[in-house]
């Protein structure tokens, strides 16, 4: 037994030891494996070894010590748990022996939760279940789950789904008290609709897809001295829920309609969207109406807006009016020959002007998944964008771009800003533009005109290592975001821009609307608070990833039948690990992984390049490919390039490659 001194002693020891750590706070990264790493706030990366990392969970934010290793990489031990947001997770009920528990699919978190036996409801091993966190493994020494929900079994049709939503906790049902509101919508439109200006003469029509039922614009277009006048009708359900009430909470909840595959989430009760806010051919309806001067040249020349009432004449769908424009008369009606002509010269020239004037989006084909009765992808039908499409683009981006001005000078609104580069890759590019364009690499690239002016010179070069510089800049760019303060749009070249289109989809839009109503009857302006505005941001980023998410899955089980298939692909990713390819055939995303031991290759970071003896493979190029593994569970796809003759390789190359390589 210890005596007086010795205990001294050694608690002085310790407390010598603990001062001559370094001490820092940062947040818990997972991995694929048992291990993981803390981000430590001043931006290094400590590793967590596998004991350490079973006492936290992905994301927590804790106090560590740090040692240093061999070449300066740092080893993290834990001190202090500060906070943990995880509370809730999905996953499979797991049972091996006496033991139950959930494997989880949070990313990261890789090993199995205990369930006890009260936790556990009437769950079942080998379903889908929701849980929530009822032991945290740092504070209690081994986690602990409780069964909040039980999803499906993994054979039920549209498992996939079911998971997803619960997944992403996507609110699927309305308020008693939303449900009673939008009940009462029907009896008070027509008299809404009676006390407006009704503008039907105008020859509105809605251009959407076949299946569409939420049809939230019309379009008409009549000619003018010097070019035409477009006139966008854009349902109004602004009009009817105010601020506050039941309807707009649900709204602002769900931030927007979430369109999974195969399946819609909608941001207003079905009863609105498809059908009383709907614009519906032959039904008058409540609208706020664009009227938009286009000049000759494709310049935008004069905007005004008003709340009225419209009657659709038809419902036309994108196939019906590229037929029509492609020369297939009977393809329409024909009461709409003359304004779809116009629209179709009013899409050329402001394509034409935004060209010169702004930025253009890359023209991809889309993708159709068509599910079966397990709500499985049955097939995927690559769909090029048509000339309809584009006419209908150009109209609604006339659209957005008047609102986006009208609501920064009024001063209110929620806007759809692109600030360009990521801050943290600024030393990154200005190291690749030193070498291509000097003159670029000390002006301030998140100001308009120069971010414009540099895109614009990459654009127009016919150098295969400057189209390659400006998909490596592309790379590097930040996700368009929303904000309450008017600020530039990069992507589009554009001073601002907020959305107006999509009232019954997208709350951002159908606050703009109450914005431009209350600034026309001189009331007070609608605002969004930092809060708020982050939280739609949030709420709308949660679900892309569920959507993505979902497809990603039914892409996986799809694939598992074609291992072995070659495709055709182009590589969308480079890093020092391999590419990442997206097959042409069905827009499915692989990744080739290169092996260094085999076959020796250099990575060029700068320029996203790798090096491998005489082939070259950069962003952008077409390589051949086929699929080498599948695993679902982990929702990858492995693929391997196709090993071609020598001359076929060359002439995959770009054109400085195979400069190279001859």
């Amino acid at each position: 037994m210890l005596n007086a001194d010795a205990l001294k002693q050694l608690t002085q020891l310790k407390t010598e030891i603990r001062s001559s750590k370094e001490f820092a706070e940062g947040r818990v990264r997972g991995s694929s494996g048992k291990f993981g790493f803390i981000v430590l706030d001043d931006g290094r990366e400590a590793f967590l070894p596998p004991a350490e990392m079973d006492r936290v969970f992905p994301g927590d934010r804790v106090r560590v010590s740090l040692t240093e290793e061999e070449q300066g990489k740092l080893t993290a031990e834990l001190d202090q748990l500060i906070e943990s947001n995880l509370s809730y997770l999905v996953g499979q009920y797991i049972q091996r022996g006496q033991g139950h528990f959930i494997q989880p699919s949070e990313q990261g978190l890789s090993r199995w939760i205990f369930l006890p036996p009260k936790a556990r409801g009437k769950a079942q091993p080998g379903e889908f279940i929701a849980c929530s966190i009822a032991r945290h493994p740092f504070k209690d020494g081994k986690s602990q789950a409780k069964v909040e929900s039980v999803i499906g079994k993994p054979d039920m049709a549209g498992i996939e789904h079911a998971f997803i939503v619960a997944q992403h906790r996507l609110p699927n049902q309305f308020s008693e008290a939303a449900l009673a509101q939008a009940a009462s919508i029907p009896a008070i439109l027509e008299t809404l609709c009676a006390e407006r200006q009704d503008l039907s003469e105008l020859g509105f029509v809605t251009i959407d897809a076949e299946t569409t039922r939420d049809m939230d614009d019309a379009l008409a277009v009549t000619a003018a001295e010097n070019g035409w006048n477009l006139h966008i009708a854009v349902a109004d359900p602004s009009s009817l829920i105010e601020p506050g009430s039941p309807l707009d909470k649900e709204a602002r909840q769900r931030a927007n309609s979430v369109y999974l595959t195969g399946e819609t989430l909608p941001m207003l009760p079905a009863s609105l969207c498809e059908n009383s806010f709907s614009l519906l051919a032959g039904e008058l309806r409540p609208a706020l109406v664009l009227h938009i001067a286009v000049g000759a040249d494709g310049a935008l020349n004069g905007f005004e807006y008003e709340f009225a009432a419209i009657r659709s004449r038809h419902k036309l769908s994108y196939n019906q009016v590229a037929r029509f424009i492609e020369g297939d008369d009977n393809a329409v009606p024909a009461d709409q020959y003359q304004s779809l002509r116009l629209l179709d010269s009013l899409s050329k020239a402001r394509a034409s002007y935004r060209a010169g004037h702004s930025l253009m989006m890359e023209d991809r084909p889309d993708y159709e998944l068509v599910l079966n009765e397990q709500r499985k992808i049955e097939r995927i039908e690559k769909q090029e964008r048509t000339a309809a499409q584009r006419m209908v683009e150009e109209a609604m981006l006339a659209a957005n771009i008047c609102a986006g001005e009208k609501l920064a000078e009024i001063g209110t609104g929620c806007f759809s800003i692109h600030l360009g580069f990521r801050d943290e890759r600024m030393a990154e590019i200005r190291a690749l533009l030193k070498d291509v364009l000097p003159a670029y690499a000390e002006q301030d690239l998140h100001q308009l005109e120069v971010y414009l002016q540099l895109v614009k010179e990459l654009e127009s070069s016919e150098d295969a290592e400057m189209k390659n510089v400006l998909a490596v800049l592309k790379r590097m760019l930040r996700p368009g975001e929303l904000s309450n303060k008017a600020a530039p749009h990069l992507g589009l070249g554009l001073a601002h821009y907020a959305t107006v289109t999509s009232p019954i989809r997208k709350f951002n839009d159908l606050h703009n609307h109450r914005a431009l109503r209350a600034a026309q009857a001189g009331g007070e302006l609608p605002s969004l608070n930092d809060e708020q505005g982050e939280a739609l941001q949030q709420t709308v980023a949660t679900g892309r990833q569920a959507d993505r998410a979902l497809q990603q899955w039914l892409y996986c089980q799809y694939l598992e039948s074609k291992v072995g298939e070659e495709f055709t692909g182009k590589i969308t990713l480079v890093n020092g690990a391999g590419i990442g390819v997206r097959l042409e055939e069905n827009g499915i995303n692989g990744f080739v992984r290169f092996n260094g031991k085999k076959n020796p290759f250099e990575f060029d970071g700068k320029r996203l390049r790798i090096s491998r003896g005489e082939e070259r493979f950069q962003l952008d190029q077409e390589v051949p490919v086929k699929v080498s593994a599948v695993d679902t569970d982990k929702r990858r796809v492995a693929l391997e390039l196709v090993v071609n003759t020598p001359e076929e390789q060359a002439d995959s190359l770009p054109a400085q490659s195979k400069d190279t390589a001859s």
